[in-house]
């Protein structure tokens, strides 16, 4: 009897603690899903309103993109290493605040036109390159909707300046120890029939190094000359300036010697005007002439390339790109009406003859003009350059503003445009994140500045943006 009594207390019981431990249960998930979605709001609220972090990844890109070598694993035929990781976060934060904000509705619409179709080529013609390439061209062209705002404002432009320039000084100042033979190169190169190591900074490729350069020259400028400017980060850049152009010259890279040249002349007529651009001129053709024998060598391929001794679809024109072009032209052509508007998604070919081995590389083109309009084309390629003559022109019409920095803003962009552009003739520099990740974020600031006597006219809190849809 004792024992049934036990039973039947214990079967009382058993549901009544069987449903406080259900209702324990559903208050500690329920705790647990208000906390997540608090977390969440303060991460989205932070990612939002603070533009730190923006600061943080454009200011260490140089430092990340040395990480290079480190290789995790691989997923669907593509290397996975921290610049992948930091890529996919970059991307979801800029995206976060992008659509947390309206200023995608406010900056030119035609950035994201642009990037409409881009994913439409890639989502008609899908591939592992396809999507590797789109995911690295929204991850730097996304920086359009975060920065302008943290750049537009000339004391945190001047931080973020500053801050670039001490984090390039490290890849320029790696150059040199390759140079002095203290650090291995990681790119050898043929020329005269003599292998060379060219001067990389530690990057894959001397191109990493040019690409970074482009846009660090015009602001190494600006601080050098802005009246603005203490004396120790006028001669900080100063000092950077010959660093970074005796480490140009280590990298060999043709084109960059003619962009980064290029920038100079250019900035120093749009501040300084015609005599200090011949004084520059004639200090270049002195180099030259010292170095002529050197020269003539080094651009040889451009010189049988003028003079018609190899033709464009042969393997020796300049140095295997005529025969790129010629094969990604093909490609595009052959693909039929549809991939001619649209183009194939990517910019790799797949079916290319693995025996060709005078070819640069099968993956690339080796023309950033040539690898849009095969990977997105006639419309994303015609868009794209849309995209670029708007900045121009609103760099152009900055040069009129009565404000200083509205001035020197648009007196650095058109350099970095201009080589921008040479250099997407033979190389690719969209492709890689570094160079887009500053053309779009620099870019953007020309769009945020703010109005004259912006706060007469605006209510206090509001931002006026100028010509944000011209």
């Amino acid at each position: 009897m004792e024992r049934l009594e036990s039973f039947r207390k214990f079967t009382s019981t058993a549901p009544s603690m069987g449903s406080r431990a259900a209702t324990a249960a559903e208050t500690l998930f329920g705790a647990a899903t208000v906390g997540l979605f608090a977390v969440s709001g303060g991460v989205v609220s932070w990612i939002v309103n603070s533009q730190g972090w923006v600061l943080f990844f454009l200011v260490t890109k140089p430092l990340i993109d040395l990480t290079w070598r480190v290789r995790f694993f691989e997923f669907s035929e593509q290397g996975v290493n921290i610049q992948t990781f930091v890529s996919l976060l970059v991307l979801g934060m800029n995206g976060v605040a992008m659509l947390s904000s309206n200023r995608w509705r406010i900056l030119p619409r035609r950035v994201l036109v642009f990037l409409g179709c881009a994913a439409f080529s890639v989502m008609v013609t899908p591939s592992s390159w396809a999507f590797n390439e789109l995911l690295r061209l929204f991850a730097g062209v996304t920086f359009f909707y975060t920065a302008g705002p943290l750049l537009a404002e000339a004391e945190r432009f001047d931080r973020f300046a500053r801050a670039l320039l001490v984090v390039a000084a490290v890849p320029v100042f790696l150059s040199f120890l390759q140079r002095a033979g203290l650090l291995e190169y990681d790119y050898w190169d043929w020329i005269e029939g003599v292998q060379i190591g060219r001067a990389s900074g530690a990057y894959e490729t001397p191109l990493s190094l040019i690409f970074l350069l482009i846009y660090v020259f015009p602001l190494a400028m600006y601080l050098a000359s802005g009246k603005n400017h203490s004396p120790v980060t006028k001669g900080m850049a100063r000092i950077f300036l010959l660093a970074a152009s005796v480490s140009t010259a280590f990298t060999y890279h043709r084109v960059g010697y003619i962009a980064i040249s290029l920038e100079g002349l250019f900035w120093l007529y749009l501040k300084r005007g015609k005599g200090a651009v011949l004084v520059l001129a004639g200090v270049l053709v002195l180099i030259a002439a010292i170095s002529s024998s050197w020269l003539v060598s080094l651009y040889d391929p451009l010189r049988q390339a003028l003079h018609g001794n190899d033709e464009i679809t042969s393997d020796q024109f300049l140095r295997g790109r005529g025969y790129q072009w010629f094969l990604y032209l093909n490609s595009y052509v052959s693909s039929g009406p549809f991939h001619w508007v649209f183009g194939n998604g990517g910019s790799v070919i797949a079916d290319l003859d693995p025996d060709i081995n005078y070819v640069l590389s099968p993956n690339e083109p080796h023309s950033d003009y040539i690898r849009i309009l095969h990977a997105y084309g006639i419309a994303g390629f015609s868009i794209y350059l849309s995209v670029l003559g708007h900045f121009c022109a609103a760099a152009i019409r900055r040069l009129r503003s009565p404000d200083p920095f509205t001035r020197a803003l648009g007196q650095m962009m058109l350099p970095m445009l201009a080589a921008f552009a040479l250099l997407s003739f033979t190389t690719e520099p969209l492709r890689y994140p570094g160079a887009s990740w500053y053309l779009f974020a620099i870019g953007s600031a020309l769009f945020c500045l703010k109005k004259p006597l912006a706060s007469a006219v605006n209510p206090p809190g509001r931002s006026a943006l100028a010509e944000t849809t011209s």
